[in-house]
């Protein structure tokens, strides 16, 4: 279980751990090109595949690429489309679940592909390949960011990087209570 998840999303740690990643651009020979040592589409399922297991869920965040490779992943799979994607119907019989728009899983997560500047929510995403490091209230899970390896989301939420974040209903409630006494209601 993750804390903290909304209740449509809670399934997805009932095994076992979730894991993120996106731009894998299976078979995209540009990518190789740009990236000498991104590995060979069969050796990044199998990186992908020894930390997600059978029973894990991957978040894909988009650019998935040549979907016979996607076919050979692990797990249970979820996919917020990339801008590289064809379309959700296309990846309906290969992920699980698959999101053609953001994605907000908690009061303080949102998935997306390309990075948000969202001040009461933290940005869980991909699309920027040459990130060298995070900003705050993001997290790039770009495989040529995070050397192709998938991050853990549990064991994201428990390193504390959410602190700084409050919870959207207590930001929500707050500024309307303000809004209320500047406007002589009395609470």
């Amino acid at each position: 279980m993750i804390e903290g998840l909304y209740k449509p999303f809670e399934h997805w740690a009932e095994k076992n751990a979730v894991w993120l990643i996106s731009d894998t651009h299976f078979g995209e020979q540009d990518l190789m090109t740009a990236f000498p040592k991104r590995p060979h589409p069969d050796e990044l399922v199998k990186m992908i595949n020894q930390k997600v297991g059978k029973n894990g869920t991957l978040i894909h965040l988009g650019d998935v690429g040549d979907c016979e490779w996607a076919k050979k992943l692990k797990g249970y799979k979820v996919l917020v489309c990339g801008n590289h994607d064809a379309g959700g119907s296309t990846y309906a019989d290969i992920f699980d679940e698959v999101y053609t728009g953001q994605l907000i899983i908690s009061d303080k997560i949102i998935l997306s592909h390309e990075p948000l500047d969202i001040d009461w929510l933290f940005n869980i995403h991909g699309h920027t390949h040459n990130l060298t490091k995070d900003r705050k209230g993001h997290l790039c899970v770009c495989a040529d960011v995070i050397d192709y390896m998938p991050i853990n989301l549990n064991q994201f939420v428990k390193s504390g990087r959410l602190k700084e974040f409050e919870p959207i209903h207590r930001t929500t409630i707050d500024t309307a209570t303000i809004r209320a006494r500047k406007r002589g209601y009395k609470l």
